[in-house]
């Protein structure tokens, strides 16, 4: 397995790429593509010839699917999204627009829509679905057997906003209550700022340790 962050988005958003081995030509997918500024991801992909599969998105902000159409029309892929994020994908202009000044065409309907318990795989990886609304309602943690893509629902040291439209402060309780069941080595890759561990998030994450 190999994972190669990247920061795109004015908003300091992390998009990754998940490959299922180090060998060039692997199968792999997109998390996040934040930014129409993708060249940097595509030329990762190019590099490694990596086979990508599919975009999979933790939640519709536009510093985290803004990139999707770019991803899509250059590599042909599908896109997933949470249903509960539709309105905010589909107010992803007014978004661009508001916070960054930006005029971008909307995005095409999302290719496929994930479920709570769904598992997706990445040739012999797998990942369950976690609904883990709050941050945003269609929120997703997508979690692995060693690893997983928390999305703005965990930081290291915090949480998503729960601030904005459409945010839910209860619902972000719940959903981080959920992730305590999670083992404590499991490696967390976040929305934003680097990676740790359930385990430390449990130590040293006020907002964690007292959902």
């Amino acid at each position: 397995m190999r994972i190669q962050g990247f920061v795109i988005s004015p908003f300091g958003s992390n998009c990754y790429v998940l490959a299922e081995s180090e060998e060039p030509g692997a199968r792999a997918v997109i998390v996040d593509p934040g930014d129409t500024a993708v060249e940097p991801v595509l030329d990762y992909v190019a590099q490694h010839r990596l086979a990508v599969q599919a975009i999979w998105n933790t939640h519709a902000h536009v510093d985290h699917v803004m990139g999707v159409d770019v991803v899509r029309d250059r590599l042909g892929v599908p896109a997933w999204l949470h249903p509960d994020d539709l309105p905010v994908w589909n107010e992803m202009p007014t978004s661009a627009r508001m916070w960054l000044n930006q005029t971008v065409p909307p995005l095409r309907a999302p290719d496929h829509l994930w479920a709570d318990g769904d598992v997706v795989k990445l040739g012999s990886l797998s990942f369950t679905v976690w609904h883990t609304p709050g941050h945003s309602p269609g929120s997703v943690c997508l979690i692995g057997e060693d690893i997983a893509f928390t999305g703005d629902t965990l930081f290291a040291g915090t949480i998503g906003r729960t601030d904005l439209p459409l945010s839910d402060p209860e619902a972000m309780r719940r959903s981080l209550q959920r992730l305590q069941a999670l083992p404590d080595a499991l490696l967390i890759y976040p929305g934003h700022m680097g990676s740790s561990t359930i385990g430390r998030e449990r130590q040293t994450n006020p907002f964690f340790r007292e959902a």
